[in-house]
């Protein structure tokens, strides 16, 4: 007989797993137009410009070394507006307004493209394309933070469908990425098709368009957002408590949490990470007896302990983002030249690909990895885990550099050989896939296992604020990869076939291995103070008798606590099990 009742079973499997991840949304159908133009941009013109720049059209007055600047100028332009933009969100109503005005920027600043590239002119051509780069970059950073968590927050309202209950998180979460894959699959093809038109001023105009009808789709939604607030962050704590701490460093350490201001922990003090170093910074929180500590908090002079703990934990970082200055001079100079090299040695056409591999490459690592490090590591033992991945990241840009040397030396041997083939040998798109392997997995691992590991110091509304103060340090790599240019003029000639770009790699190679030398030096110490910190909670049942503590200079007093309480060997009371986040 047939089993009709398997059937049965499997049909409504089927329906039950189409109802839990897909879903039509009114107002995510309407921003689906700017999901999928961004990604068109992001592919067809921003993964490309530079062959734009260097197009022998336009070689007489922009030459390799020019367009790589110009690149590089997007790179570092858009990792410091991305922290622009992290201190405007704390002013900003809703996320909403700056979708609106970054997609206005991103159709101004194809126009202004398709301007230059219509109607060439040496007088204007430079100047017309640094405000279009600007533009670009103003609308990357407002866009690429905010269209996931503005999509989270569309979905989540349609599940809760006007009622006060809150909908199942792990669903709409599965939810967005369904839309979000979705989009990105039209998105990609998309720019296959502006990839594969002729003329640089049709495809200028054809994203332009699409663009531009996107803008008009994503106002037309404008009645059906639920647009959350971006919770206000003070970005400006972390001068306030530095200043503070300098002027209250004549003052002895308290002995009590109740001497600190606005210690949530009530009679336990986590002023987390305690690195000796930066104990003076705690010296902020503490409460004068001269006056009320609302007068002293309204004349600047006193500063919370989450202000404390939190301007603590940044400066900690400090030296762990430093490292990713040499990483983003490498990831901008393989954003740059990258492109170049595909379009001399294979065709602007099958360009696309190796930038969509790239691109899948780094998701999916990234993916995996946060999946596979919170089920398989200890939540004591992630942010080792995340320092270590940054730290193989770290090696992979140095090995990325070794590729693309070698590769580019293959070239030029194919080059000299071939003399009839007018600088371009024939070589398969197979030689340079494993350099652009290598950019996705260099950012996938060390990127975005710092942007984790910084994250996890800080509260869950802070994070779009951490990930752009790790992106700036990047973008101060793509600043750099524009003097690092300019310092070797003698590599970079009017074209690809006149430049010597090994050389340029080999330089980047060395820079780039002393760069992990470095990282690995401060992999050592981040990943032995989180241990030493692992170590330490698992000590419980400490107690000290009820009459006697040890302040930091030794001193014995009267003053009692509970049982529940130890002094650790810098004065400080905390709970029998350490922070976790303290080092």
């Amino acid at each position: 007989m047939f089993p009709f009742s398997q059937l049965l079973k499997l049909q409504n499997m089927f329906i039950t797993w189409v109802r839990y991840y897909v879903c039509f949304c009114k107002s995510a159908a309407f921003m689906s137009g700017l999901l999928i133009s961004h990604k068109l941009v992001d592919l067809a013109v921003e993964g490309v410009l530079i062959t734009y720049f260097s197009d022998a059209e336009f070689s007489k007055v922009s030459t390799l070394q020019k367009a790589a600047i110009f690149t590089s100028i997007q790179d570092g332009i858009s990792a410091t507006l991305a922290v622009v933009a992290a201190w405007i969100s704390c002013y900003t109503s809703h996320p909403l307004r700056i979708l609106i005005f970054s997609t206005a920027s991103y159709v101004l600043a194809l126009g202004l493209l398709f301007y230059t590239a219509r109607e060439f002119s040496e007088t204007n051509f430079e100047l017309l394309n640094v405000i279009g780069i600007i533009l670009l970059a103003v609308g990357k950073v407002g866009v690429a933070p905010l269209l996931g968590p503005f999509l989270a927050d569309q979905l989540r309202a349609h599940g809760a469908g006007g009622r006060t209950v809150n909908p199942d998180e792990n669903q709409v979460m599965a939810q967005k990425r369904v839309w979000w894959r979705l989009a990105w699959c039209c998105g990609v093809a998309a720019a296959f098709y502006a990839n594969n038109i002729k003329t640089w001023k049709k495809t200028f105009m054809f994203t332009l368009l699409f663009m531009g009808g996107s803008l008009i789709l994503l106002l037309l939604g404008i009645p059906f957002y639920h647009s959350t607030k971006i919770p206000p962050v003070d970005r400006f704590a972390i001068i306030r408590v530095v200043k503070t701490s300098l002027k209250k460093k004549h003052l002895n350490y308290p002995l009590s949490p109740e001497q600190f201001f606005s210690n949530d922990e009530g009679n336990v003090l986590h002023l987390s990470p305690r690195i000796k170093l930066l104990r003076w910074i705690d010296k902020a929180a503490i409460i004068e007896t001269s006056s009320t500590s609302r007068e002293q908090e309204e004349a600047g002079t006193l500063c919370t302990v989450a202000q404390v703990r939190d301007s603590k934990s940044l400066l900690k970082l400090l030296p762990l983002w430093s490292s990713f200055i040499v990483f983003g001079l490498v990831l901008s100079a393989g954003n740059t030249l990258f492109p170049v090299q595909g379009a001399n040695m294979i065709s602007e056409r099958f360009l696309i690909f190796l930038l969509t591999f790239e691109a899948i490459i780094c998701a999916t690592i990234s993916y995996l990895l946060k999946k596979l490090i919170s089920k398989i590591a200890l939540k004591t033992k992630q942010r080792q885990a995340q320092v270590l991945r940054t730290f193989i990241g770290m090696v992979m840009s140095t090995v990325c550099c070794i590729v693309a040397w070698q590769v580019e030396v293959r070239r030029l041997e194919g080059r000299d050989k071939c003399l009839n083939c007018q600088h371009k040998p024939h070589m398969s798109m197979f030689w340079l896939v494993p350099q652009f392997c290598l950019l996705g997995l260099m950012e996938g691992l060390a990127w975005h296992g710092c942007d984790e590991y910084s994250s996890s110091h800080f509260p869950e509304r802070t994070e779009y604020h951490v990930s752009a103060t790790s992106y700036f340090f990047v973008g101060i790599g793509g600043i750099f990869n524009i003097f690092c240019i300019l310092a070797n003029k003698g590599e970079f000639g009017e074209t690809l076939g006149d430049s010597r770009l090994d050389k340029y790699y080999k330089s980047l190679t060395v820079i780039s291995a002393v760069n992990v030398c470095y990282n690995l030096l401060l992999s050592i110490l981040y990943i032995g103070s989180d241990q030493s910190v692992d170590n330490e909670g698992l000590q419980t049942n400490n107690t000290i008798g009820s009459d006697q503590i040890v302040d930091n200079e030794g001193l014995q007093t009267n003053n009692t606590i509970g049982s529940d309480q130890i002094v650790d060997n810098e004065g400080l009371q905390t709970n029998d099990t350490t922070d976790a986040d303290a080092i």
